[in-house]
């Protein structure tokens, strides 16, 4: 089988992230793979320790994704990722973000992707809630 484009294995890792297809996941990352959240000032390391991670997040239900009630077509996946851009070239890729939790939070999700022998070797997000604009500065702002 052919090798993914890096791009391609940035869209196969954000649907199987929604999917929760941890399997999935880690064929796409090297066995160096480090995830860093500067923010909070965190480091995971390696695959093994990802998985966990995301396996273990609070409020996922074990097993299959719960079908959320009264409709046929929706399941929770927290949290649910919507890419909104793509740019990259070689091996470093810039990912933006939309981030929705079932509480109805919305958050905003810049991910750097450095990639080593055509997978993902180290991922650096940065990340934030939405918020209200500033008042101060409403009469020079526009909304979108």
């Amino acid at each position: 089988m052919a090798q993914l484009s890096h791009r391609e294995v940035v869209d196969k890792f954000y649907q199987s992230a929604n999917a929760r297809d941890w399997d999935a996941i880690e064929t796409l990352l090297d066995p160096d793979y480090t995830f860093e959240m500067p923010q909070s000032g965190e480091r995971v390391r390696g695959i093994k320790n990802n998985r966990e991670m995301n396996e273990n997040y609070p409020g996922l239900p074990q097993g299959e994704p719960v079908r959320v009630t009264g409709s046929a077509d929706r399941w929770v996946t927290t949290p649910t990722f919507s890419v909104l851009k793509v740019a990259g070239t070689g091996d470093d890729y810039i990912v933006e973000s939309r981030v929705k939790y079932p509480d109805g939070s919305l958050w905003y999700s810049v991910d750097l992707l450095h990639f080593r022998h055509g997978k993902i070797v180290r991922q650096t997000a940065y990340y934030s809630p939405s918020l209200e604009p500033a008042e101060w500065r409403s009469r020079w702002v526009e909304r979108f």
